[in-house]
């Protein structure tokens, strides 16, 4: 290649944009000739100028070699300027590539001569080139050492992202097996709730019906659970202590166990049995066995804790603590098969809870209303503080099925109840006589209604064959029994409620029928009760109520104070937990 066609190259490459000293073109170039662009790029870079005064360009004469090598020299200063150390104040140019070096090196071997002439320094355009090919190797080598950094660090970035899906995956199968076993510990639930309480019955004419000494009186069994007629009109009470442990054992099996704690009897069991869920009868069902409540109504079921009056309606109790204002029977007259007259117990004695197995039948969701069915066996014998085996040769049938109308607001069931007691057959002639078998066979019917306003209506009957006595001392073929209740409830404010509660329980159903020479109406039980209910917060109540009798506490009495209509006060509060 000859030196003019190494001299173009060469300024081509330093002829980049936005570097070098500004010049000014020749003044001699016609605007319109071909070279005029090129002539006044390089004009500006400083590289070529035009012959003094008026800076002509001559471009039709032939050059000079001290001309080309005042261009060499120019080309060799803006290398130098290009390429020089610049401090902090800017970097070199990047080196330039090996073709472009080794034509420059040319250049300078071809006008050495003329270079020296004119005062060039070949020494230190020499050594400048040598610093120039080691930043072009120092380079090459950065480069490559980056390129081996990049791989390394691109095999460690991927290790790591290797160990934390690792590590994320042995933290998901941690946390996955803490909250199963915090799920189960969580499931596994304490509750229950007390019941502290002061009774009462208020003073008046049948002062003479309560003895400072606590005991005797009237030759009756004073109510279990709180003041009565024989003993002491008032005190303190715990009526129920009650613990419970529950939760689940398999994700289809559960358990349930709560004990009865109160301050006037021993401590009983009050639940024991097992859960097994989801049955293949289609629906969701349950299988519940052990001590659980009897599927008959609503009040005989329900809990204290959440029922507007401290205890159940007559007919409808498990124990004669509602009777305290009515004539119990003594035990003495139970054992001969002796009648007590004008003593009377609830139609399920001590049956809260019963001993037995039940299904529960969750009707599907898209089969309107929504309705459940409950059906069980049970021994029918109900329960006691030391517990007890089935004493009946008989296994009681219990059955319900309630529904849900009107969008939540109306509940309906309907119950029944086919089983048998174990009652003396006929008084004692010298020795207790033997035991025989009396049927048992009752319908029921409640019903809840929930207004628009906060008020709820609830109303329950219960009645059919009864073949005991009213105080259950002896057998008594056909008889038949009814008992019924109302009550109702309003809230006076966010945490004030007010109920009243009217029920009547029937004994002895049939007109005209008389046991112990008393009729049908003289063993009739009738109250009226109500009273304020101030919930604290939810887990505090506070209860203020009154029961009122409205018939005799003793019908078989001829004259006052025993034919007196008691009246009972209860203030309670109970804490739920």
């Amino acid at each position: 290649m000859s030196a003019r066609w190494r001299l173009a190259a060469v300024l081509l490459a330093l002829a980049a944009p936005g570097a070098g000293a500004q010049g000014q073109a020749p003044g001699d170039v016609p605007r319109d000739h071909w070279a005029y662009a090129a002539v006044e790029d390089l004009a500006a870079k400083g590289l070529i100028k035009g012959y003094p005064p008026q800076g002509r360009f001559f471009g039709n004469r032939t050059v000079t070699r001290y001309e080309m090598a005042t261009i060499v020299q120019r080309i060799l200063q803006r290398v130098d300027e290009l390429y020089a150390p610049k401090g902090q104040a800017g970097q070199p140019a990047p080196p330039l590539p090996d073709r472009q070096m080794e034509e420059i090196r040319r250049l300078v071997d071809s006008f050495k001569v003329e270079l020296t002439v004119i005062g060039a320094d070949l020494q230190r355009v020499r050594d400048q080139m040598s610093e120039l090919r080691g930043q072009v190797e120092s380079a090459r080598q950065a480069t490559d050492r980056a390129a081996a950094g990049a791989a390394e660090a691109k095999a460690a970035a991927d290790q790591a992202q290797s160990d934390i899906r690792e590590l994320q995956e042995t933290i998901t199968l941690q946390r996955v097996e803490f909250e199963n076993l915090s799920k189960q510990v969580n499931s596994h639930k304490i509750s229950g709730y007390l019941q502290a309480r002061f009774e009462s019955f208020l003073p008046g004419a049948n002062d003479s019906l309560f003895t400072e000494g606590g005991a005797g009186g009237s030759g009756t069994t004073p109510s279990t659970g709180g003041p009565a007629v024989g003993g002491p009109r008032s005190g303190f009470l715990v009526r129920r202590a009650r613990l419970k442990l529950s939760g689940p054992v398999t994700t289809r099996a559960g358990y349930t166990a709560q004990l009865d704690v109160p301050s006037t009897g021993s401590v009983a069991v009050k639940d024991a049995f097992v859960e097994i869920n989801d049955l293949p009868i289609g629906g969701r069902s349950v299988l519940t066995a052990g001590l659980f409540p009897p599927p008959f109504g609503y009040e005989l079921v329900h809990s204290s804790s959440t029922r507007e009056s401290p205890e159940r309606a007559l007919g409808f109790s498990d124990s004669t603590a509602p009777s305290a204002i009515f004539r119990t029977p003594s035990s003495t007259p139970a054992i001969a098969g002796d009648i007590t007259r004008g003593s009377a117990l609830p139609l399920f004695l001590n049956q809260d809870r019963d001993v037995g197995l039940m299904v529960t039948w969750n009707v599907p969701d898209n089969i309107k209303p929504r309705t459940r069915i409950k059906f069980g066996a049970f021994n029918g014998e109900g329960r006691t503080a030391g517990g007890q085996r089935n004493v009946n040769d008989h296994i009681d049938l219990v059955g319900r099925i309630e529904s849900t109308f009107l969008g939540d607001t109306l509940d309906l069931g309907l119950s029944g109840y086919y089983g048998a007691l174990s009652v003396r057959g006929a008084p004692a002639a010298g020795a207790p006589t033997p035991f025989r078998r009396a049927y048992r066979m009752l319908a029921g019917a409640d019903a809840r209604w929930f207004s628009p306003w906060g008020t709820t209506l609830r109303a329950e009957w219960a009645g059919g064959l009864m073949e005991t006595t009213p105080g259950r001392e002896r057998y008594l073929q056909g008889n038949h029994a009814h008992a019924w209740y109302v009550a109702v409830k309003h809230p006076l404010g966010n945490r004030l409620d007010v109920a009243l509660k009217y029920d009547e329980f029937y004994p002895i159903s049939q007109a005209g029928k008389t046991v112990g020479g008393l009729r049908r109406m003289d063993y009739v039980r009738k109250t009226l009760q109500g009273g304020l209910l101030y919930y604290l917060d939810d887990a505090t109540r506070f209860r203020l109520w009154y029961l009122q009798g409205l018939t005799p506490y003793d019908p078989s009495a001829a004259t006052a104070p025993r034919r007196a209509r008691l009246g009972l006060l209860t203030a309670e509060v109970q804490i739920t937990y």
